[in-house]
């Protein structure tokens, strides 16, 4: 008895296209990781991915715009990552985020990947990729806002922060240590995310 042949599902030309897009946002990903922001060029983007230059411009206007979505993707997963839990409080987000970075899995941590300058550079030179960071770091600084005012109603912090504050003086801690660590300044990150809690503790 022979078995009917099953159909194969047919990809739509929006799933083609997301697929597609999907693909040339993971090479560059992984090519930002490997060789930093400006090494990369569009062919090694378009060759890891198995696309032509013709492929990238239906989905990017510029490399700028693929450097968007690949902040986008990365930032918005870290930080779902780093923030996402919604009961979890200052201490537990200090300890992953202390984890992310010593372990190398924080991006702009990794050896060979993406330096803090570089990036700071790309911002200078263009405004989307400006504008795409700042959005990162206003959103990091509300969710942490969000921890701190959960973490003063249940008496575990200092309550006469303004929370937003709070959020604002970790970021800026955050980027300084990242600083600190691109110049190879000696710095233990525990210890410093330890002195930030004692300095906020009730």
């Amino acid at each position: 008895m022979s078995r009917r042949a099953v159909p194969k599902k047919k990809i739509s030309r929006d799933e083609t296209k997301q697929k597609t897009r999907d693909a040339l946002v993971a090479a560059a990903t992984r090519l930002f990781a490997e060789r930093g922001f400006d090494a990369p060029s569009l062919d090694d983007i378009c060759d890891r991915a198995g696309f032509t230059r013709g492929a990238f411009y239906v989905h990017f206007r510029d490399r700028d715009d693929l450097v968007r979505a690949v902040m986008q993707r990365v930032g918005r997963a870290f930080l779902d990552g780093l923030l996402g839990a919604a009961n979890d409080d200052l201490a537990g987000i200090a300890h992953r985020f202390v984890a992310a970075m010593t372990s190398g899995a924080y991006p702009l941590t990794k050896k060979g990947g993406i330096r803090p300058y570089q990036l700071l550079d790309a911002c200078a030179r263009s405004p989307a990729i400006r504008k795409e960071y700042v959005a990162l770091v206003e959103e990091t600084i509300g969710r942490l806002a969000e921890a701190t005012a959960k973490a003063q109603r249940e008496k575990k912090i200092r309550g006469d922060l303004p929370s937003k504050g709070v959020g604002l003086f970790l970021v800026a801690a955050v980027i300084g240590v990242q600083t600190l660590m691109d110049l190879e300044v000696p710095i233990d990150v525990g210890e410093s995310a330890s002195f930030a809690l004692k300095i906020l503790k009730a």
